[in-house]
């Protein structure tokens, strides 16, 4: 029986358990496989080609799923917003597998109200959906933090494109010449972190309905009004981790730290460090020497 990898990549090995040692190759997303047998409760036996070489070795059977029920991304032309395949269930707050994709709970919340306070109300119910003090997908882990992960979902939710993977340089060469391009995880799109969302933004955040703001009272006048506001830092040494933070809209018990009634300290939501669902902070992390450029933006 044929299996489609679901994961944005599946370790192929040598025998069903995970060392080190044993691993054949690494499958794509959308990979196809022919299912040999079980190997256990959590290992199927299979066979592939990848690059023209025959394989036979071991995966993990939750990310192999059937071909019927796991379709791939349709093709794209021009130079469009790209996600990897949405509404899959095991996709959670809860879990920490699957970060590449948007969430795929149901009746999650969203911001599509008629008015500004309705648009406000709606981002507060995001925040509070999203609960990025507690949530497993956002924790930070001895070598990573999800600053980035909760910026898409959060503007994922509120409609706005964040990308959390993005087209490679040889699918943008294909989309602005008009050709289609099929969307595979590491071959014509890969992940975004937030030093790689400080550029996307500057290069292409303006086709999205992002703007630059000049100061810190258009971001935060923004997310007031029921839009949406982020300051993104890109670091010195790019083989450390940028940061990026979502501003969010004032309320009667949080409100942003001003100096001479102008905007110091903005209302931030963030995943880092220290993860913070609505907190001023108490500095201006983003002019740091750690970092070499940030910037401000602001999207209705």
């Amino acid at each position: 029986m044929f299996h489609v990898v679901t994961a944005p990549s599946l370790n192929l090995r040598s025998e069903p358990r995970v060392v080190p040692t044993n691993r054949i190759a690494t499958l794509p997303q959308g990979h196809r496989v022919e299912k040999l047998a079980d190997a256990g409760p959590e290992w199927s036996k299979v066979q592939t080609t990848l690059s023209g070489a025959p394989l036979e070795g071991f995966a993990a059977s939750r990310f192999l799923g059937t071909e019927a029920s796991t379709q791939p991304a349709p093709a794209a032309t021009g130079v469009t917003a790209v996600h990897l395949p949405a509404d899959r269930p095991d996709v959670t707050r809860t879990v920490t597998t699957g970060r590449a994709f948007p969430l795929g709970e149901a009746n999650r919340p969203q911001r599509d109200g008629q008015t500004a306070d309705a648009r406000v109300r709606q981002l507060h119910e995001i925040i509070e959906y999203l609960d990025v003090e507690t949530h497993a997908r956002y924790q930070k882990t001895p070598g990573a933090t999800y600053c980035n992960i909760y910026a898409y979902d959060f503007c994922y939710l509120a409609g706005a494109y964040v990308p959390r993977v993005w087209w490679t340089s040889r699918a943008l060469v294909d989309l602005a010449g008009g050709r289609s391009v099929q969307v595979k995880y590491d071959d014509t799109v890969r992940e975004l972190n937030a030093n790689g969302l400080h550029d996307w933004f500057a290069d292409f955040g303006g086709q999205f309905g992002w703007r630059r703001a000049a100061d810190l009272d258009q971001v935060q006048q923004a997310a007031n009004a029921g839009g949406i506001g982020v300051i993104v830092a890109q670091r010195t040494d790019l083989g450390r981790s940028g940061h990026i933070v979502i501003v969010v809209p004032e309320t009667e018990s949080a409100a942003a730290k001003r100096v001479e009634d102008r905007v110091h300290l903005p209302l931030q939501s963030q995943a880092g460090t220290t993860n913070s669902c609505c907190s001023c902070g108490s500095s201006r992390w983003w002019a740091g020497q750690q970092f070499r450029s940030f910037g401000l933006w602001a999207h209705e």
